[in-house]
């Protein structure tokens, strides 16, 4: 027989008993949670500290100077105070001096057949002049002074002030010296249409004056700029030939292209953007970056209290997360100083870390690096118009002289050319044909991505030419194309 009181519900006080062991025991569990994390933090923390601290003597002993301070005040020595006749003074007194009316002319410009594509030797067809010439006698004014900056012999600089939040840091003057190449580049397609190709190439040269004034001003944004200036005024010149056939100034034009096409425009933008990108740093670690900038970089909007929880917990990982940004920064720093063909392949070889939710130790880094294998892309592109239209001008040049284009290049060297320059790609000679009609220089780009900015796939089919054609006298300024009706 069983005892009636084993059915008995067991007394109040042991279930409380019950209870408090088990909150005895999920409050230990919660405390060792916490102290897992809190040491695993303050781990990860003195590792990325120490990590930190390798890079940046290791950057001081090699590098001394990297820091932005010391680039603004190495660059400060070097430039003489601002005046009214040097380069830069004038391109923003230029900028300043554009008709109201340009930027809304420039908008509706997408619409017409006035730029039909790279050195097109067929003219616009009548809407597309109709609409070219609204700004002919606006800007005409503008425009001779502006193709007057090729003889600017003062060099200058753009102002340039960086707080604590380099993000922010304003940068006017590339705008201003955009719309200067821009109404440049009106200037040299306009003059060449109405018989005045020797103002075409006057005006490219002009174009170039305004990219060579950015100098090796520390910021990537700015080489951008000028490499994107610099591949406008190779355009311009490409048109005018197709256009007309200028006399002047043609050897200068190629010589200053030969020159600008040999800048480091992307060694001079990640040494400026790994600067950046440490005083970034600097300004998060000690809050004087509000964290509200932080948060709209990263793309999250408005912040809410989860966000600034995540980030006080994040904070101790910060050393790391800078020391593999400076890391990343300065691979690409040492990559820009090999031979051009050899910068692509060695930029693919960079590895960046995986960002959450699989690794979160480098998030900053993730949001901040730039797409630097783009950039090289982009500026060994320019690097390939530039010396393609070197030698189309060298290629007119003997033309000029001899009556025929050359039928290959090594009739340029070396009274037209001091060499005949070698690919950025590939480091091989560009390929030159003559056609009944034209010649064309290009350079290959083996296994070019396909968003690169070349449009003419090579025979192959593994890679893209960049280059310009060159077309008979008799060939250029041909009549409009006729639209046909879709």
């Amino acid at each position: 027989m069983t005892d009636p009181e084993d059915d008995l519900p067991p007394p109040p006080h042991s279930r409380l008993r019950w209870l408090r062991k088990l909150a005895l025991w999920c409050g230990g569990a919660v405390a060792m949670v916490v102290l897992v994390l809190f040491v695993g933090r303050w781990q990860v923390g003195r590792v990325g500290q120490r990590e930190l601290d390798r890079v940046t003597q290791r950057l001081d002993t090699e590098e001394p100077g990297w820091r932005l301070d010391a680039i603004l005040a190495e660059r400060a020595r070097h430039v003489p105070p601002p005046a009214d006749e040097d380069l830069n003074t004038r391109v923003l007194a230029l900028a300043g001096e554009v008709p109201e009316p340009w930027n809304e002319w420039q908008e509706e410009l997408t619409r017409t057949r006035w730029q039909q594509g790279r050195a097109h030797n067929h003219r616009p067809d009548k809407d597309g002049l109709a609409h070219a010439a609204k700004m002919a006698e606006p800007t005409r004014a503008l425009r001779d002074r502006a193709v007057d900056l090729r003889r600017a012999q003062r060099p200058g600089t753009y102002p340039l002030t960086v707080g604590p939040d380099p993000v922010a840091t304003l940068l006017p003057h590339l705008a201003q010296a955009r719309r200067v190449v821009a109404v440049l580049e009106y200037d040299a397609r306009w003059e060449a249409l109405h018989g005045n190709p020797n103002r075409g190439i006057a005006a490219a040269r002009a174009a170039l004056a305004v990219a060579r004034s950015f100098g090796d001003e520390p910021v990537l944004l700015s080489q951008m700029t000028r490499f994107s200036c610099a591949r406008a005024a190779a355009d311009s010149a490409m048109q005018t030939l197709a256009w007309g056939e200028p006399t002047d100034e043609l050897a200068e034009l190629q010589a200053e292209l030969l020159t600008e096409a040999d800048v480091p425009w992307f060694r001079y933008g990640m040494r400026g953007e790994r600067a950046m990108l440490d005083h970034f740093f600097t300004g998060v670690e000690n809050e004087t970056i509000p964290l509200e900038s932080l948060f709209n970089y990263a793309g999250f909007g408005a912040p809410k209290p989860a966000h600034y929880a995540a980030f006080r917990a994040y904070k101790a990982l910060l050393p790391g997360d800078r020391a593999k940004c400076l890391e990343i920064c300065s691979q690409c720093v040492a990559v820009s100083n090999l031979p051009p063909h050899e910068q692509l392949s060695a930029l693919k070889k960079i590895q960046i870390p995986s960002g959450p939710p699989i690794d979160i130790r480098y998030t900053v880094m993730r949001r901040m690096i730039p797409a630097f294998e783009r950039i090289a892309e982009r500026a060994l592109q320019t690097r390939a118009d530039l010396l393609a239209a070197s030698v189309c001008l060298a290629c007119e040049r003997h033309r000029i002289k001899t009556g025929r284009f050359p039928r290959e290049l090594a009739e340029l060297v070396p009274a037209f050319l001091p060499a005949v320059p070698v690919g950025p790609f590939d480091c091989q000679p560009p390929v030159y044909r003559v056609y009944p009609d034209r010649v064309a220089v290009t350079y290959f780009w083996p296994n070019s991505p396909p968003s690169s900015p070349s449009k003419e796939l090579d025979e192959s089919g593994t890679g893209h030419r960049a280059g310009y054609q060159l077309w008979n006298p008799d060939q250029r300024r041909a009549p409009a194309e006729e639209m046909n009706d879709p």
